[in-house]
This record gives structure tokens, sequence and C-alpha cells, in this order.
């Protein structure tokens, strides 16, 4: 049984999942046994083929559909034996001494249910790969400013725990180290969430089961963003879309009564006014795609809310749950 399961959801983005894939091919295994599993999630697409000779110890499978991340990671995951699962997005390139110590921290403290990292850009530039739960004082970026709810005034640390690890409400879904047990005792990723949302979603279950949710600031891994979801337009488009509808399926599942209702109000008025102002332009200049990319966005957020009128559900028509019902 290996150390770690390492498993990729990719889609498309075959320059960046080459790179992410060379650097993992290059480990010893000295110290930290793996295997890589990947999930190709364009059905269909036989590009992936080619990466099945190049990399023969690694694993490839394509989904039927593209059931989204969190579909493709439960796919994923069905597949491992190791004793920890590390969920990687194919636009990252790990080193191997940083796998060994994000491993060892959460060897060292089985409470960290859920163990992440820095991720910084190959220029060297930090993203913020964690965050507060999203509620009132956080759904916009003015609340935030107004209400100082920022993402640094979440930084906690713990008496006891290395000054290199604090703990946020919840790491992104890039970089995700937990083990193999717990994951089943999660039942892995909600698949109700097609991108977006679904690691903090995650997060949210496993500290509501009284697991930590830890974030490791001594490890590093290389993350260029953007690998599958900026391809073109179309794609652009879906994926930005997706983030506001994922938000509504996250409040719909973690809020209730008076206080979600208020939500689900709020945010539909806001997504509706700011990106119906932003998508003006594009429909006069539409020959410029940064402005018709805002056009498109604002289609597919009012397609969605005329399917949540219809449907009297919030879940996004993309998920694999949704086509089940």
């Amino acid at each position: 049984m290996p150390d770690l399961s390492i498993i990729i959801v990719s889609y498309k983005g075959y320059e960046r999942l080459k790179q992410c894939l060379e650097s993992l091919n290059s480990f010893s295994g000295s110290n930290l046994s793996t295997e890589v599993i990947v999930v190709n999630n364009c059905p269909g697409d036989d590009a992936i083929s080619s990466f099945t000779n190049l990399y023969p110890r690694f694993r490839f499978f394509n989904n039927e559909v593209n059931g989204g991340y969190a579909n493709g990671c439960n796919k994923g995951a069905g597949f491992a034996y190791g004793q920890y699962i590390l969920i990687l997005n194919p636009d990252t390139i790990a080193t191997e001494g940083a796998l060994e110590e994000l491993v060892k921290t959460a060897k060292s403290n089985p409470e960290f249910m859920i163990t992440s990292c820095r991720q910084v850009n190959e220029k060297g530039k930090e993203s913020i790969a964690w965050g507060p739960f999203p509620g009132f004082r956080n759904l916009t970026g003015f609340m935030r400013a107004i209400l100082r709810t920022g993402f640094q005034s979440q930084i906690r640390v713990k008496e006891g725990y290395s000054s290199d690890v604090f703990f946020p409400d919840w790491i992104s879904g890039s970089v995700v180290l937990i083990s193999k047990e717990n994951y089943l005792r999660l039942n892995g990723f909600d698949e109700d969430f097609w991108m977006y949302f679904e690691d903090v979603d995650l997060c949210k279950r496993a500290r509501d089961m009284g697991g930590e949710v830890a974030f490791c600031t001594c490890v590093s891994i290389e993350h260029n963003h953007g690998g599958s979801s900026r391809i073109n337009k179309k794609t652009a488009s879906i994926t930005k879309a997706e983030v506001l509808i994922s938000k509504h399926i996250y409040m719909n599942k973690h809020r209730s009564g008076p206080d979600k209702f208020l939500i689900h109000s709020f945010m539909v008025i806001n997504n509706l006014l700011s990106a119906g102002l932003i998508a003006l332009p594009g429909l006069i200049f539409f020959f410029i795609p940064k402005l018709f990319l805002r056009t498109l966005i604002f289609i597919r957020i009012i397609d969605y809310y005329t399917g949540v009128l219809l449907k009297f559900s919030w879940d996004t028509p993309r998920s694999v749950n949704y086509r089940k019902k």
C-alpha cells in the first residue's frame, strides 16, 4: 500500500498537466511511496491517451461525463490505495520534499483532518489558498473591506502547535491532503457542486465533525492558475458563472430559515445588478473578448436563475446529482 495517492482531475490544459506529471515522475520514492491517478474529465478527447505511454507508472481513467471537479476527485479516490489522498490541481508543480513534509505534518497530528500549504506561481507570487466561511459579512469584496472581514483577519494560531501552522476555516481544493479513512468518513466531495465551493463545503463538514483544517506555511507548491478554466471564452464564462452559482448551493446547504432566504435574496439582487452593469459594454463592444466574456457570464446567470424559478432548486444543471433528480 503506498503512503500517498495523488489524484489529479484534468480537463484539457495538457501543457500544464505534462509539467505537473513530469514533476511527480521525478520522485525517487525513497521516503514516501506514491501512486498517481489522473481522471480525464473531458469525454471523447483522445489527447490524454498519449500520456499513458509517457507515464506508464501512472494510472489514467476517462470519466464518462464531465461531472465537475467534485465528481472527478471522488472517481479518482475510488481507485486509490494509499493511506493518504492528495487532491492536486493539474496546473501545479510539486517537489518530493514538499509532499514528504506535508504528509509528515499530517501524520504527526492526526487531529488535522485536512491539511494544505502555500501556493506560489512561477514568478514567486503567493495566492490566497484559504479563507473564512462565507456569510453576510464577507459576501462581497465591498462588504469585506467595510467590515474588515478579509482573509488576513482570519489567520488563527493555536497554543501547542508550531508557528508554521495556522487554522483557517477552509483551504483551497487545489492542494488537499486527507487520509483515505477521513475521506470516506466525509463521503468525499459533495457532487451537488460542479466547480468551486466544493472545497469550502468539505472543510465545513470536517470542522463540524470536530476535525482541524490546517495550513502549513513552511511548505510550498507551485500553482499557475487557469490551466483548464480559461482555455477559451466559452469555458471561462461557464467556470466564472459557476463561482456565483456554487455560492448559492453552499448557502442553501449550510444556512437555514430567514438567514438563508436573506442571503439568497441579497446574492440574486447583487449578481443581477453587478453582472448586468458590466455585461452592457459587451453587447456594444462584442468584438472585444474581455468585454464580451462578461456578457456571456450574465447570460449564464440569467439562465441559471430562470431554472431556479422553474425547478425550485438552487442546484446547478451541470452537476451529476442534478441529472439524477
